[in-house]
């Protein structure tokens, strides 16, 4: 049986109480209640919420001048500024639709999904400007505009900063983002207004954002993760840091200086930010809440954090279909997780707008609870489809369910344990790394003959992909050549941090490679003469 939440389901609100529809309405309803108020604080000082609205109507109009029509794509290949957000609304404004680009992509990855997308203007943030060429091969030859202030304020001159309001509903379209595939190119997952107004209202709830807050999120605006922070954010009024701190001394006394509430961090910087003389319990009052992901959390550690910090812990699964959380881990579920462990292991249970089921992946039969099947999911917050490509979404769309491709059970409290991946991703730093991306890459190689790419445990980046290789006879190639070549061909972070040369690669008896026996250490794997 399907896996329910029976509480009333979230709706998002503009700050004048109207339901939210179009993703224009945040910053246009945002700019009217609290037009002075802080939007994002970057290292060279604020920006408000009116600035954005202003700029992002100037953009609007300049788009329409160049020929920009509802339905046609705007590209921002940008690191996290408020320029970003104001290309985003910009767009919105006209209905024309938003498609960030993943900046740690190498210019080859860069350029197909431009060509996919088939921008008519693709905006490229300053510190990008080695992605330019790759934007400019792409097929169509989009308009390429700088990103930056002044680049943008050049570009948009002495328009004024009148909303167009010509933006589409929100039934439409209004953003891709695209989501590296197990197989094939990169998919443009659409989302519509009706999509991220369900998705943000959990965020907005659930997190208690207000225009008191101040988070913290180091996630790129790529992300879904990342731009749904910074769209809730907007909605709510809350301040938005566009900077990340490095080293944990640098953090905690951001988190201290900035008044921060509400922090995203990984586990492993948790664990750091404790080693620290300075931090004590105490030392950040301001803090609300500590939200987490790509690993789970000890119980160790949660119970000194909770101790130092203060604070809520929570934590969340979701993937760029869902538009972002599926299930919430909440400080409730952490407190009972210092006595009860596993249930640290858990995704926690689905949100208030989300439907869950777990299916026989080969029958499409429902498992009994405890028993382990793929996680198909229901809601107002599921994507549209795939851009461009409609066999891939009937692939995975059974009816109006959607098809994660991960594999978990459920237990008799309805929460959510994934025990593994039918597409056995990667997460490295918080970024997804699809192996057979890798692998394909790799033996575009003629001196390999075959190849297979796992993840290995790592301290610091929670895991990092493995390369297992067969090498073609009498070829020299070494680890270090190999992964320095890798990272001309893909981002670096999905590029192999280790390589292992072996003989063979182990199979079943239908030949396809057994991946659980590709481990440095395993009894099935024979090294090659020079690994």
């Amino acid at each position: 049986m399907p896996h329910r939440d029976t509480n009333t389901r979230l709706i998002s609100r503009l700050p004048d109480g109207q339901p939210l529809e179009r993703l224009a309405d945040i910053i246009r309803a945002r700019a009217a209640a609290t037009p002075d108020g802080v939007a994002m604080r970057t290292r060279t000082g604020a920006t408000t919420f009116r600035q954005i609205d202003e700029l992002s109507s100037r953009i609007a109009r300049r788009l329409v001048a160049v020929g920009v029509q509802p339905g046609d794509r705007v590209a921002c290949v940008s690191s996290n500024s408020p320029e970003f957000l104001a290309v985003l609304y910009g767009a919105a404004k006209i209905g024309a639709i938003a498609t960030a680009v993943n900046i740690l992509l190498a210019p080859r990855e860069v350029t197909w999904i431009v060509e996919d997308a088939d921008p008519r203007v693709v905006f490229i943030g300053s510190g990008e400007q080695h992605l330019a060429p790759a934007v400019e091969a792409a097929a169509g030859a989009p308009l390429v505009v700088g990103a930056s202030t002044a680049a943008l304020e050049e570009w948009v001159g002495d328009l004024p900063a009148v909303d167009p309001r010509a933006d589409a509903g929100g039934e439409q379209t209004a953003l891709i983002l695209y989501s590296s595939g197990t197989t094939g190119n990169p998919k443009g997952v659409m989302l519509t207004g009706h999509n991220m107004a369900q998705a943000l209202a959990a965020v907005q709830n659930l997190l208690e954002l207000d225009e008191s807050s101040v988070a913290m999120a180091p996630i790129p605006f790529f992300h879904i993760s990342g731009l749904g922070l910074a769209l809730v954010a907007t909605l709510v009024g809350a301040e938005l840091l566009a900077f990340t701190p490095g080293a944990p001394d640098e953090l905690l006394s951001t988190l201290r200086e900035q008044h921060v509430t509400h922090a995203v961090v990984v586990p492993t910087v948790i664990q750091r930010l404790l080693e620290l003389r300075d931090a004590t319990p105490g030392c950040l009052p301001q803090l609300r809440y500590v939200i987490y992901g790509a690993a789970p959390i000890t119980p160790t550690l949660l119970r000194s954090a909770i101790a130092t910090l203060e604070c809520r812990f929570v934590q969340s699964y979701g993937l760029t279909e869902s538009s972002g959380g599926v299930t919430i881990l909440d400080h409730g579920d952490h407190q009972r997780g210092l006595t009860e462990p596993r249930l640290l292991r858990s995704a926690g249970r689905p949100l208030p707008s989300v439907d869950l089921r777990i299916v026989d992946h080969l029958t499409g039969d429902d498992t009994a609870v405890g028993q382990p099947g793929e996680i198909w999911i229901h809601g107002s917050h599921c994507m549209a489809g795939y851009w461009s490509n409609p066999r891939a979404t009937e692939e995975t769309f059974s009816g109006e369910w959607l098809r994660t491709g991960d594999v978990g059970y459920v237990d008799e409290e309805g929460y959510l344990f994934i025990v593994d991946r039918l597409k056995e991703m990667i997460i490295s730093g918080g970024e997804n790394v699809y192996p057979a991306e890798v692998e394909r890459a790799l033996m575009a190689r003629p001196d390999i003959v075959e190849c297979a790419v796992i993840g290995l445990p790592d301290e610091r980046w929670g895991e990092v992909p493995l390369a297992v290789v067969v090498k073609a006879a009498g070829t020299r190639l070494t680890e270090a050549e190999l992964i320095e070549w890798s990272r001309t061909q893909v981002a670096r972070f999905k590029a192999p941090k280790r390589v292992l040369f072996v003989d063979a690669l182990p199979r079943n008896a239908s030949g396809k490679v057994l991946k659980r026996a590709i481990r440095p250490d395993s009894a099935t794997l024979t090294p090659g003469r020079d690994s």
